[in-house]
């Protein structure tokens, strides 16, 4: 292991559940000297990843809200999508909360967030948070997107969780399932991942490619059948101009850099 990946090994510590350590703490934790954590810690200090709260122990430090910051701003998919949220989070003003997820590793995270007026319901896709890749719609239209290769290495890690979610008990069952949510282009959830709570979300796809998903979530007695198909038709309205503005933001930065 390098440098570099105990240092983002140090940085993987830090949870919800767990938000401060010791050194002492983090080197039993990771199976480390504990000089050589210290190390870590102090480069880590440096560059404003982690801080130090009293006691010895650290938090994770100020830069974090910098990167996140920049993210915020310049995330060419958050940034091409944040108008279409906007809309769309106006046409279902209290009724839903729209939000637009990504991979990350075996999970999902929510990247971007959008709502208008009072929303007196909780929905769990904060950004940031990660959550299932077995559950929800915003993660099943991811799922049923990715590569046949990705799919069978998730088969093989977490076949209990996909029969768990009824999803198939073999890898044949499992792709067939899949094919039918990639067929279908979209997917509808209720009480998945939020108890009472409707998901409706579709794919962000370029070039054959799964970018992410779009979802308008919220009561599901706030949506009748004819509505879910018009917030459908939104969504993929959505997801393709998404993809249309970051084609131009990639051309326009390519553009300007051969220029420079």
């Amino acid at each position: 292991m390098s440098t570099a990946d105990r240092l983002l090994t140090m940085l993987d510590l830090f949870t919800l559940d767990r938000p401060d350590w010791s050194v002492d703490e983090a080197a039993e934790a990771v199976g480390m000297p504990t000089s050589t954590v210290y190390r870590y810690f102090n480069s880590l200090s440096r560059s404003g990843l982690v801080a130090t709260v009293g006691g010895g122990r650290y938090i994770l430090g100020p830069s974090i809200i910098r990167y996140d910051r920049q993210l915020r701003l310049t995330d060419p998919l958050v940034r091409s999508a944040r108008g279409e949220m906007d809309r769309l989070a106006a046409t279902v003003e209290g009724k839903g909360v729209v939000f637009l997820c990504r991979l990350f590793g075996d999970q999902v995270m929510c990247v971007s967030r959008a709502s208008v007026g009072n929303t007196p319901f909780t929905i769990s896709y904060e950004r940031g948070r990660l959550m299932p890749l077995f559950a929800g719609s915003a993660s099943r239209v991811i799922l049923a997107n990715l590569p046949t290769a990705k799919i069978n290495a998730l088969y093989r890690k977490y076949a209990e969780k996909f029969e768990q979610h009824g999803l198939g008990n073999t890898l044949p069952a499992v792709r067939e399932t899949l094919k039918v949510v990639r067929n279908d282009n979209c997917f509808v959830t209720v009480g998945e991942v939020d108890p009472g709570m409707r998901g409706i979300s579709v794919p962000v796809m370029a070039s054959g490619k799964i970018l992410g998903s779009l979802t308008v979530a919220g009561p599901r007695q706030g949506f009748t059948q004819p509505q879910i198909a018009r917030v459908l038709e939104q969504l993929h309205e959505a997801a393709q101009r998404t993809v249309e503005e970051l084609h131009h933001w990639i051309s326009h930065t390519a553009t300007a850099v051969r220029n420079s």
